[in-house]
């Protein structure tokens, strides 16, 4: 059967992938699901859930569980949900190329930010998760993949340095700046 696999699960704009990699790089199954083929809103979290859920269960029906040593998910970068105590999203998402228009929360970022970064433009993670804190009830402000990482986890406190970067992590200094506390 299939020794030593890892599993890397896609959100796209269009639908979600799939596939289970080999030592090698090669792969030993893969799924693709598209949106159309289940809701016509590529914004709905649910829609992102079904079918995350779908591809990775094609996936995992065609290799040895066991096998699997690891899952990574990827989304669109920039996308933000807010989510309530459970994970339950209590507002619609912000998509990584909605832009935001409060002057106020622009202003607050662009006070405080380094000049060189990606926090200070309008479609920035952080942009988002400012307004998205105002949504009733919400506990947690996730990355599109960090929410479905979260489903397969259980942990909703982690994320990747590629997501952070939109929301004011330092990868060089392997840390958020110490001026995030002011925003």
């Amino acid at each position: 059967m299939n020794d030593d696999l890892v599993i890397g699960v896609d959100i796209g704009t269009s639908g979600v992938r799939a596939v289970a990699l080999d030592r090698q790089g090669e792969v030993v199954s893969a799924a693709r699901c598209r949106f159309a083929d289940l809701s016509d809103d590529a914004r709905d979290p649910l829609a992102w859930a079904a079918l995350a859920d779908e591809a990775l269960a094609a996936v995992l029906r065609s290799v040895d569980r066991k096998a699997v040593r690891a899952i990574a998910v990827d989304g669109t970068s920039g996308t933000m949900l807010a989510v309530d105590e459970t994970g339950t999203p209590g507002a619609r998402p912000l998509m990584y190329d909605d832009p935001i228009t409060d002057a106020d929360v622009l202003e607050r970022i662009g006070a405080v930010a380094p000049a060189d970064s990606a926090v200070l433009a309008p479609t920035s993670g952080l942009a988002k998760a400012l307004v998205l804190q105002r949504a009733p009830g919400v506990v947690h402000l996730l990355h599109q993949a960090d929410w479905i990482a979260a489903r397969l986890s259980g942990r909703w406190d982690a994320s990747d340095e590629n997501n952070a970067l939109k929301t004011g992590y330092d990868p060089i200094e392997q840390r958020w700046g110490q001026w995030m506390a002011d925003t």
